[in-house]
């Protein structure tokens, strides 16, 4: 039986570290234990919000075993699997279908990889192609090209090129790709993969999803701090004929939502893992705002903005 990513609201998970840099399991399991009803799927380890392209490989495999033990099947897992080489993703595949017989794990897991980290737009399509060999795991696709520019990768582009997408579409194994970045790029590959019916395209920037929704879905990071209304946001777009059926208040409540969820995005988007892990502090969801060694520190307007805004909002 095909499973197929879900459509709908994805949250993307910031990564609990204790004062040492070490996975903090516990404040993971409370994350997710205030996320996890609201989300169709979670994603564990993103290379931005979750810091997975900042960790050392070891620190990424531990992260991949506490958020399988943290999810217990509970929704549908996405897990980064990338590495700094071609090697190391092809060893924390490996990793994760070890992982999920030692657990039994029964729940639906899809591997999420950006591979313009350690690879080019070239061969791409035969790279996949080879980790087909070694796992029968879906995959989905990351394009975050702030990433790639940030850490001063040196490849010619930033970008999965959208002749490449269809080649990779060809790959029944890949189910989807999320996208971070702009809307011109993300209707572009919506195109590309139009004989799919099955392939998902992820909208991973939420001001571009607040104004103009995808049918598939949103990849959030404001989830970790606003769950449930981004879930109310999601469903009334991609099930556009339910909400019409609501009374007449629904849409002015569904505006006051939005602008909710733009106001808090405004604020974390400056420094969003600094911020966000942060809030989660104050909000009594995770036990310490610690960040990655690589990832930038919250400032003390930072911490003066956000907390003014949690309080607006009785969040703390």
């Amino acid at each position: 039986m095909t499973v197929l990513p879900p459509k709908g609201l994805i949250g993307s998970l910031v990564t609990p570290l204790d004062d040492g840099h070490n996975i903090d399991k516990r404040s993971l399991i409370s994350l997710l234990d205030y996320t996890a009803d609201k989300l169709h799927g979670v994603l564990i380890g993103a290379g931005d919000i979750g810091e997975g392209l900042v960790l050392n490989n070891q620190k990424r495999i531990e992260l991949i075993k506490a958020g399988m033990e943290a999810v217990r099947g509970r929704l549908s897992l996405f897990l980064s699997i990338t590495g700094n080489t071609e090697d190391e993703t092809g060893e924390n595949i490996l990793y994760v279908e070890r992982t999920k017989k030692e657990l039994n794990y029964r729940g639906d897991i899809f591997l999420l990889d950006c591979p313009l980290w350690y690879h080019s737009n070239k061969r791409l399509p035969g790279l996949y192609v080879e980790f087909g060999k070694i796992t029968t795991l879906p995959f989905v696709l990351y394009n975050n090209p702030s990433i790639i520019t940030e850490l001063q990768k040196q490849l010619k582009r930033k970008n999965i090129r959208t002749n490449v997408l269809k080649k990779l579409s060809n790959n029944g194994q890949i189910k989807g790709i999320c996208h971070v970045g702009g809307l011109k790029r993300a209707v572009n590959y919506t195109r590309t993969v139009r004989e799919r019916r099955d392939f998902r395209v992820y909208d991973g920037n939420e001001l571009n999803f607040l104004s103009m929704p995808s049918l598939d879905g949103v990849v959030a990071q404001g989830a970790n701090i606003l769950p449930e209304q981004w879930r109310v946001i999601v469903e009334s777009s991609i099930n556009p004929k339910e909400a019409f059926k609501e009374e007449g208040t629904y849409f002015s409540q569904l505006w006051d939502t939005g602008q909710t969820l733009k106001s808090f995005n405004n604020a974390y988007m400056q420094n969003p893992v600094a911020i966000i892990k942060f809030a989660l502090k104050l909000m009594g969801k995770i036990k310490s705002s610690t960040v990655a060694e690589n990832t930038s520190t919250i400032t003390q307007k930072q911490e003066t903005e956000i907390c003014n805004l949690l309080e607006e909002y009785q969040l703390i």
